[in-house]
């Protein structure tokens, strides 16, 4: 539709008494956002008598190209329906006297706020971090279906349903909505947006996003796990400059909390893997995250080794004190640790299993023999095997 209006919308101000009315229907409201590419507006549909978001574009004269990137994002918009995806309503232009023509969208509005303000007060717990991963893939697999990648997964572009959305009760749906396709680019290459721009919020970018690779719908899980674990500890997975935070991606993965359920905290790591042919697709995700936070299933904090736990007491050995090792030697001295520390159990167990047997028989029997180990783990290894046999 091509309406008229006597002047330009407003674009960083909601203090407007007049509070114009956008093609004889959309009254505007109030700013809800607004930023380099547009500006989103509470309003209330006076024909539908609903309240609505009203992105609004700046005015243009004869750009060619932003028309074009504003008509592209209505249709990746249209293309797009799942439940936790922001529903485009309407689209259209107002035409101004000078010549200048401003597009405008007419979107489903959210009330909730945004993750970034539900962050603010406290960080998130596994169960709410499960279900938030899970609508955010879900509605992610619908848009990569359709052959678009988001390329800006971050918290001011996921909006809550509610105050209380990620724990109330989830008959209702997604407890998130995914906004904001202003960056959005199709699979095959074609760009919606600002040739050279710098695209996608630093925090969130994909190792290939920093480096200017060719992107796949891979990028948008691996911003998606960062969110994820900035949610579960409260602070960006990469700190530091510009730069710094950009680099950082391209040579390690993000640290994972350790002290959480051990298959989210896979499930993040498979997500954030520099490679993007590592990281699971979109669907992948979301099943994953589903089968954390069945109704019969809570998040398990990993402990110690239940096997360790369960063994009984034993004659002790004193084990001959390892060197300190230097730096450069400090990873494989624990490497080769955890090595001894294994040994060491699986002789435990097997030495209680020899007491079982013989207890067990009246007929005597010779003693177990092991293979023979050199040095100072074998004289060790000796003594232990020397203390199990009856």
């Amino acid at each position: 539709m091509l309406g008229h209006l006597d002047r330009p919308l407003p674009t960083c101000s909601s203090d407007d008494p007049e509070r114009p009315v956008v093609d004889g229907r959309y009254r505007l409201d109030g700013v809800l956002g607004h930023g380099g590419m547009a500006t989103v507006h509470r309003a209330h549909d006076l024909l539908l008598g609903r309240d609505v978001a009203l992105k609004v574009f700046p005015v243009v004269h004869g750009d060619d190209d932003a028309l074009r990137r504003t008509r592209a994002e209505v249709l990746v918009l249209a293309a797009l329906s799942h439940p936790g995806l922001v529903m485009l309503y309407d689209a259209g232009a107002v035409q101004h006297p000078d010549g200048g023509q401003q597009d405008y969208l007419v979107m489903e509005l959210v009330d909730g706020p945004t993750l970034s303000e539900r962050l603010r007060p406290a960080r998130l717990d596994q169960a709410q971090v499960a279900r938030l991963g899970r609508d955010l893939a879900e509605a992610l697999a619908v848009v990569h279906a359709q052959g678009v990648i988001h390329r800006d997964i971050k918290p001011g572009n996921i909006l809550l349903t509610g105050p209380d959305a990620l724990e109330a009760d989830e008959a209702g749906g997604p407890a998130v909505k995914l906004a904001d396709f202003g960056i959005a680019r199709l699979v095959d290459g074609t760009r919606l947006t600002v040739t050279g721009q710098a695209l996608g919020t630093v925090v969130y970018l994909s190792p290939e996003q920093a480096g200017g690779s060719a992107l796949a719908p891979s990028s948008d899980i691996y911003s998606l796990g960062l969110v994820l674990i900035e949610c579960l500890t409260g602070r960006p997975a990469f700190s530091g400059t510009t730069t710094e935070t950009a680099i950082a991606r391209l040579v390690t993965p993000p640290q994972v909390p350790e002290d959480i359920d051990p298959a989210l905290g896979a499930l993040l790591q498979r997500m954030t893997r520099i490679s993007p042919e590592d990281r699971p697709s979109a669907d992948e995700v979301a099943a994953g995250f589903a089968a954390l936070a069945p109704s019969d299933r809570t998040m398990q904090v990993p402990t110690a080794d239940p096997t360790v736990a369960a063994l009984p007491p034993k004659t002790s050995v004193d084990l001959p004190a390892p060197e300190e090792p230097d730096e450069q030697q400090r990873r494989p001295r624990r490497t080769r640790s955890a090595l001894l520390s294994a040994a060491v159990v699986v002789l435990l167990a097997g030495g209680g299993l020899v007491v079982a047997d013989h207890a067990s028989s009246d007929a005597p029997s010779d003693p177990p023999t092991y293979p023979t180990v050199e040095g100072r783990l074998g004289e060790a290894l000796t003594q232990l095997q020397e203390s199990v046999q009856p």
